[in-house]
C-alpha cells in the first residue's frame, strides 16, 4: 500500500497521467468530429435541398440523380448501417486508445526521466568521503543536464568544505593536545611525592601557566573564526582608520620593543570607513604582530594610501621576506613557515587566516605583494561600497 501511494505521487506517474489525458482528449475530440462529419454527410441523402456542402454536391449529386427512389433508399439504409458501425467501433476504440496512451506515456516518461533516476541513485550513495566524485552523464543541454551539473558543483563545494573542516578539527585537536600534554607532564612531575625542589616546582608551574595562556589564545582564535564564519550579524559603525591603527600600535609597542623592532606610521585623519572597529583592529593587529614575531627585521611601516574607489593599508617590513612557495599557503589555517619556532613564539597559525576573513567581511582583500623585494608587504585593499 505504501509503495502504491509512493508510485502515484511520483513524477513519472504524474507525467504519464497528463500525457494520457491530453492524448485521450485529442482522440475523443477526433472521434467526435468524425462522427459529426459523417452524420452531416448522411443527411445529404435525405432530401435534395439539404446537400449544402460544395464538395459533396459535386461528387455525390450526379450519381444520386441516376438512381431510382428504391435504389436511393437501399443506399441510404446501407450507409446508415455503416454509420452506426463506425460509431460503435469508434466508441469501442476509445478505451484501448486510452490504455495505449497510458502505456506509451509511461514508457516515454521513464525514458525521459532516466537521468533523474541515475541522479537519485548517485545521491543515495553520496557520503562525506566521495563528495568530490562527479556524476557521469551525457550532456544534452536540457534541464536535467543542467540539474546534474549544478549538483556536481554543489557536491564538489561540499566535499572541499568537509575536507577543510576535517583538517581544521585535526589541526585544532593537535594544537590543543600539545600544551595539554606539557601541562599534564609538569603536574605529574610536581606531584611526585616531594622529589621536586621549590625552584623546579616554580619552573614547572611557570611552564604550565605559559601553556594555559597558549590554550586560551588558541581557544579565543577558534571562537572568533567560528563567529566570523557563521551568519551572526556584525554591527558596523563609522571608523577612523588613523585612530584605529594608532590603537593597534599602542597595544603592540611592548612586543615590538622586546624584539628590537620600530613601528613607523604617519597618521591620516581623512580616511574612514564603515565597519566593526574591534574586528578590523584585530585584523590589522594580527598582520602587524606577524611581522614583529617572524620578519627578523628592524622596522615595520604602516602606510594608508587613498585610492579613487577606496583605500589600501600596507604593512611592510625590512626582514627576510616570504618564500615564493609559501605565499599562497600562509593564509591557510594553522599554516606556519617554521612550526617549531612559531610555537615558541606563542603563535597558533590562525592569525593571518583570521585577518583575511575579517577583511573579507568588510568587502576587502588581504594578500601579499609579490613584487615587493625589501622584505614582506601585506596589502589590505578596501573598496567603497
Amino acid at each position: 500500500m505504501k509503495n502504491r501511494m509512493r508510485f502515484t505521487k511520483s513524477l513519472k506517474f504524474k507525467l504519464t497521467m497528463w500525457y494520457s489525458l491530453i492524448l485521450s482528449l485529442f482522440c475523443i475530440a477526433f472521434v467526435f468530429s468524425i462522427n459529426v462529419w459523417l452524420t452531416n454527410y448522411m443527411n445529404t441523402w435525405h432530401e435534395e435541398g439539404m446537400g449544402r456542402n460544395f464538395l459533396v454536391e459535386r461528387v455525390d449529386r450526379p450519381r444520386r440523380r441516376a438512381l431510382s427512389e428504391e435504389e436511393r433508399g437501399l443506399v441510404m439504409e446501407a450507409r446508415l448501417e455503416d454509420l452506426e458501425n463506425i460509431r460503435r467501433v469508434s466508441i469501442y476504440m476509445i478505451l484501448p486508445l486510452i490504455l495505449l496512451s497510458f502505456a506509451g506515456g509511461y514508457v516515454i516518461a521513464g525514458f525521459m526521466l532516466r537521468p533523474l533516476d541515475k541522479l537519485n541513485e548517485e545521491i543515495k550513495r553520496k557520503e562525506a568521503k566521495n563528495l568530490n566524485e562527479e556524476i557521469q552523464f551525457n550532456d544534452n543541454g536540457d534541464e536535467i543536464s543542467q540539474l546534474i551539473k549544478s549538483f556536481n558543483r554543489m557536491s564538489n563545494r561540499l566535499g572541499k568544505s568537509f575536507e577543510s573542516q576535517k583538517q581544521f578539527v585535526e589541526n585544532a585537536s593537535h594544537e590543543l593536545k600539545t600544551p595539554l600534554s606539557i601541562i599534564q607532564a609538569n603536574l605529574e612531575t610536581a606531584l611526585d611525592d616531594g622529589r621536586v625542589s621549590d625552584r623546579e616546582l616554580n619552573k614547572l608551574l611557570f611552564n604550565a601557566q605559559k601553556q594555559v595562556k597558549v590554550m586560551d589564545s588558541l581557544t579565543e582564535d577558534l571562537l572568533l573564526l567560528s563567529m566570523i564564519s557563521s551568519d551572526v550579524k556584525i554591527e558596523m559603525v563609522d571608523i577612523n582608520i588613523g585612530s584605529l591603527i594608532e590603537e593597534v600600535i599602542g597595544d603592540l609597542e611592548g612586543l615590538a620593543r622586546k624584539k628590537g623592532i620600530k613601528i613607523k606610521y604617519k597618521k591620516n585623519e581623512k580616511i574612514g570607513m564603515e565597519g566593526n572597529a574591534t574586528l578590523l583592529g584585530r585584523a590589522i593587529s594580527n598582520v602587524v604582530e606577524n611581522g614583529i614575531r617572524y620578519s627578523k627585521g628592524t622596522q615595520i611601516e604602516i602606510i594608508v594610501d587613498k585610492k579613487k574607489e577606496g583605500f589600501n593599508i600596507y604593512v611592510q617590513d625590512n626582514g627576510v621576506g616570504i618564500p615564493s612557495n609559501m605565499v599562497g599557503k600562509i593564509f591557510e589555517r594553522f599554516s606556519r613557515l617554521d612550526k617549531g619556532r612559531s610555537r615558541k613564539e606563542g603563535g597558533s597559525g590562525l592569525g593571518l587566516s583570521i585577518a583575511r576573513d575579517i577583511v573579507g567581511i568588510h568587502n576587502g582583500f588581504l594578500y601579499v605583494d609579490k613584487e615587493y623585494k625589501k622584505g614582506a608587504r601585506f596589502v589590505m585593499e578596501f573598496r567603497s561600497s
